[in-house]
């Protein structure tokens, strides 16, 4: 798919412009084991509750609000993400990517179900990293600020209001199948899956979908 043919690129961050792996440590692994030591669970019998929580509310706005699960959980979830923000890394070829959509004036927006803490956190690990990072995307966007995740017709209804987007000249990269379905469903045309969000996983296609593993493959010259 040649990006440059539409007037304008979505990019989701976890997973698509960064390395998932964090995330599935964070919530897999540190949650489950802080939640462990406060209670003084086995770690397997924590993960089994941690996990069996998340799965109950997934695809719904409330599985991505750390506030909930801070709540929910009992635990400082803003002082564990730092127990190795080293991990909170760019995929390969993202910038790549980004350098060269932003040398064709081609607008992007960053278009996250990162709650805002959690969004605050990671573009600060990143712009310490590569400070201009922020600077390709026209906007920044949370699902959270319309109340309905990627996965919801309704938060395509308010991001195309609030943005302008044209959904019919518009191409989004997610690696999320659900949002994906969404948006093919209001009518977003460009549609590229994500085949390796986590780096210490094997890729698995998303199918119905163009799938690449890294950005720079959408580089067409």
């Amino acid at each position: 798919m040649n990006l440059l043919n539409f007037e304008s690129v979505l990019l989701d961050m976890d997973g698509t412009l960064l390395d998932s792996h964090f995330d599935d440590l964070f919530w897999n692994n540190w949650v489950a084991k802080a939640y462990a030591v406060k209670n003084g669970l086995p770690l397997s019998h924590a993960k089994q509750h941690v996990q069996s929580a998340l799965r109950a509310v997934a695809g719904d706005i409330v599985w991505y609000d750390f506030d909930h699960w801070a709540d929910h959980f009992g635990l400082d979830l803003e002082s564990l993400q730092e127990s190795d923000p080293s991990l909170i890394r760019c995929r390969p070829g993202t910038l790549a990517l980004l350098d060269y959509l932003t040398d064709h004036s081609m607008p992007m927006i960053l278009a996250t179900n990162a709650h805002p803490k959690v969004l605050a956190f990671k573009l600060k690990t990143i712009r310490a990293k590569h400070p201009k990072f922020t600077a390709y995307f026209s906007d920044i966007i949370t699902s959270h600020r319309f109340g309905s995740p990627k996965e919801a017709h309704s938060f395509w209804q308010q991001f195309t209001k609030q943005t302008g987007i044209n959904p019919a000249r518009t191409a989004l990269i997610d690696d999320n199948a659900k949002v994906l379905d969404a948006a093919k469903a209001y009518g977003i045309a460009g549609l590229i899956a994500i085949s390796q969000p986590n780096s210490n996983q094997p890729p698995q296609s998303l199918p119905g979908y163009e799938n690449v593993c890294y950005l720079n493959e959408l580089i067409t010259e």
